[in-house]
């Protein structure tokens, strides 16, 4: 289901506004879309982004054996499960007994 849903943009640092001087700045608005991503295949680019690392860590884990992915004609995919497996395993190496599942997206 799509949203949409007005958000304030807050700017870091404070710059010139083009109201002229001694007038407040406007608020600045941005309409967006907001859609859910229930793919169950993602590309390596995807699955590194969830993942927050690199294209070629992700690489290396895969040629390893830690994230397990799949062809699909010529294009590598990344189960979404395989990411959750991976990030499960490594919380138990840490010894991390809370559920990997409740922040995993």
């Amino acid at each position: 289901m799509d949203t949409t849903q007005t958000l304030r943009l807050v700017p870091r640092r404070r710059r010139p506004d083009a109201t002229g001087p001694g007038t407040a700045p406007r608020p600045r608005t941005l309409n967006v879309t907001v859609r859910t991503d229930d793919r169950i295949l993602l590309s390596v680019e995807d699955a590194a982004e969830r993942l927050d690392i690199g294209r070629t860590m992700l690489y290396e884990l895969i040629s390893a054996g830690e994230i397990h992915a799949i062809h699909v004609g010529r294009l590598r995919k990344v189960p979404v499960d395989a990411l959750r497996e991976y990030v499960d395993r490594q919380r138990a190496l840490a010894g991390d007994t809370t559920a990997a599942h409740d922040n995993a997206g």
